[in-house]
């Protein structure tokens, strides 16, 4: 072996040994917010899925629409998935994978080389597994770990080649494009991405300012070019696939304005504080880094784009997600700053006294809050996801043939496991929806409407145009009552008071993740004349059972999104359709609930019975009803009073009770 493998095999040995630690941490953290996966995690793994399947990047038929901001994640994922993995399955091991590869590359950017180098090496990565973010989003189906990945590899790059000089070299253009590479795949992880290789580049060309400014700016572009050939790629493909300039999430989430930097402060003032170790550490790094001459040229490669990013979250507002995910890139340059602090250190044994402390003292410290902070037992405690994954399953099995479009506000676990058309009423996945203007009645309504980030857009006029099949409002198993924009507006919609129905699945106690169980209630919106609703065919006419004894609302019962009028007579009507709900939702009267060949089946109580009002064609004839199966309860029709009206149907169980699939009313000649 020649002298130069040996040494690359030693080092790497090195390496593997001073990762340890961290990886070690990271192996015993994994798995403390299980089984915590983001429903957002679930619409990535949708163009996922539907790109196997041969429907493109898209989430749902018709227009396509890039409903993700993550393009390399979808892709990898699908990649695992063509080989067979499970996706879920497939984007947690991603994302462990990813974990480990950052923290060996956070390592490896000290390429140490014995036991004194060692210590050094470790304090990153160290830093990084005890962290909130680690903890909570390495297993947790989105594309953090990935962009920790690129941005530990991009910025660990960066800093060994600051140390060996190859940066400073003249004619350093080749170095300047790998170290580059790093953050073009970044680009295509994160459409934001492209703002830690800008700075990183303007760093760059502040620590070689002395070289001139001809050579800093030729620098900073040979680096850059990577990054921009990559946005340039993604925004051709974009234009020519999505026939648009930005993600359509970019239209929902972008709320740059100067009510966003008060909770944009707040968050990034919330988020130092949750890894105070590290915060602390770092910024004492990047201090001692930029006074002491052998390190000042690194110390803006690290510094400008940590503060950038930070200013970034600001502006945004900051993220209504548990576990600090946008925190999650800026662990790389951080960390970084950390040994890069430790090496302007005049005594090697000061050094490694102090890398050892921060290793364990540091390390501890942040591992301790990660497990106490709110955020991190919210996302422990966050279980709604899987409820989406119980509901999608029963509909997907209830309406395998009759294809429901289906409107949500959670776009992710319902619509993956449902394998349903699907409309999304946050807009995410939605261009109309996206690119509406934030109504302007969300600054003047009642106390109490929730206005999370990302949350805030919404169309009820479009959505009632669409006439989707199935409304689930809000998380699932979902409530039965309007929450976002869309739902409030149509809420006092002739077309949704008189077309929709409230629905109540009764899924049981399901077990949601392998050892834990909790009930399931669903609050399912049925359009009567939808797929999922009433048929008819030439003189019969077929009602699905589950419409019996179904609320019907003869006005709105929220009103969020009307003004405050001081009508009396317009607060006392909504005050009883509150009621009514509230009392429906309380008796549980009339329930469906999937049966044997997952088929949904209303059932009726011992000696119970339940309603149904339609309109009945007239003609020569008489109409009788049956229900099906056959005989498990007595079917009355009361024919229409007067003629033109609406015929009644009523179901009455036995003193057994019963399970009743559907009705079906048949004219028979006279």
């Amino acid at each position: 072996m020649m002298e130069t493998e040996q040494t690359a095999a030693r080092s790497w040995r090195w390496t593997a040994l001073a990762a340890l630690p961290a990886l070690t941490l990271f192996a015993a953290q994994a798995g403390w917010p299980w089984p915590f996966f983001s429903d957002d995690s679930f619409i990535s793994l949708r163009f996922s899925e539907r790109l196997l399947q041969g429907d493109g990047l898209t989430w749902t038929d018709g227009e396509r629409v890039e409903g993700y901001s993550n393009l390399l994640w979808v892709l990898l994922t699908a990649a695992l998935g063509a080989l067979g993995l499970e996706l879920v399955t497939a984007a947690r091991l991603l994302g462990a994978l990813c974990t480990v590869a950052a923290l060996l590359a956070l390592t490896d950017a000290l390429r140490p080389r014995d036991l004194r180098s060692a210590v050094l090496a470790a304090v990153a990565p160290a830093l990084v597994a005890a962290t909130q973010p680690v903890m909570i989003w390495s297993l947790a189906g989105l594309e953090g770990p990935l962009l920790l990945a690129l941005l530990a590899w991009g910025f660990g790059g960066l800093l060994r080649r600051a140390r060996d000089e190859e940066l400073w070299q003249p004619g350093a253009a080749r170095p300047l494009l790998a170290a580059g590479l790093p953050f073009a795949l970044a680009c295509w992880t994160r459409p934001d991405a492209p703002l830690w290789a800008l700075m990183a580049g303007i760093g760059l060309a502040v620590g070689v300012r002395p070289l001139g400014a001809t050579d800093a700016g030729r620098r900073a572009l040979w680096f850059g070019a990577p990054a921009l050939a990559a946005v340039t790629a993604q925004l051709a493909f974009r234009l020519l696939y999505y026939g648009d300039y930005v993600p359509n999430t970019a239209h929902v989430k972008a709320e740059l304005d100067a009510a966003s930097l008060a909770p944009g402060a707040a968050f990034v003032v919330d988020a130092l504080a949750a890894v105070p170790a590290l915060s602390c550490v770092a910024g004492l790094g990047a201090v001692a880094a930029w006074t002491a001459p052998s390190t000042r040229r690194s110390a803006p490669v690290l510094l400008l784009p940590v503060l950038a990013w930070l200013g970034y979250l600001c502006a945004i507002g900051g993220d209504h997600f548990p576990g600090l995910r946008l925190l999650h890139g800026a662990l790389a340059p951080l960390a970084l700053l950390a040994p890069l602090g430790l090496l302007a250190l005049p005594a090697p044994s000061l050094r490694l006294g102090t890398g050892a402390l921060l290793m364990l003292g540091a390390a501890g410290t942040d591992l301790l809050v990660a497990r106490s902070h709110p955020g991190s037992k919210a996302a422990r405690a966050e279980t709604w996801e899987w409820h989406g994954k119980v509901l999608g399953e029963a509909l997907g099995g209830a309406f395998a043939d009759e294809r429901p479009r289906v409107a949500v506000d959670a776009a992710g676990a319902l619509p993956y496991y449902s394998k349903l058309p699907a409309l999304d009423m946050l807009g995410l996945c939605d261009r109309e929806i996206a690119t509406t203007p934030f109504p302007a009645w969300l600054d003047t309504t009642r106390p109490g409407t929730p206005k999370p980030p990302g949350h805030l857009k919404g169309n009820g006029d479009y959505v009632m145009t669409q006439q989707p099949d199935l409304l689930v409002f809000s998380n699932p198993p979902g409530l039965p009552l309007p929450v976002f924009v869309s739902a409030c507006e149509f809420e006092d919609d002739p077309r949704f008071l008189d077309g929709y129905r409230l629905v109540l699945l009764d899924l049981g106690r399901p077990e949601l993740v392998p050892g834990f169980s909790q009930p399931h209630l669903a609050s399912l919106w049925v359009r009567v004349d939808g797929r999922a609703g009433v048929t008819a065919s030439g003189d019969e006419v077929v009602v699905p059972a589950y419409l019996f004894g179904a609320l019907a609302l003869d006005g709105p019962a929220v009103r969020r999104h009307q003004p405050e009028t001081g009508d009396p007579a317009a607060d006392a009507a909504a005050a009883r359709s509150l009621q009514r709900v509230a009392a429906f939702y309380g008796a549980r009267a009339h329930v469906a609930a999937p049966g044997p060949d997952g088929a949904l089946e209303l059932v009726l109580a011992r000696g119970s019975e339940a309603t149904f009002d339609l309109s009945l064609r007239p003609g020569p004839g008489t109409w009788r009803a049956r229900c099906e199966p056959d005989g498990v309860a007595t079917v009355e029709l009361r024919p229409a009073a007067p003629p033109g009206g609406l015929a009644r149907v009523t179901l009455r169980a036995s003193d057994q009770g019963a399970r009743v699939r559907r009705v079906v009313l048949e004219r028979t000649p006279r």
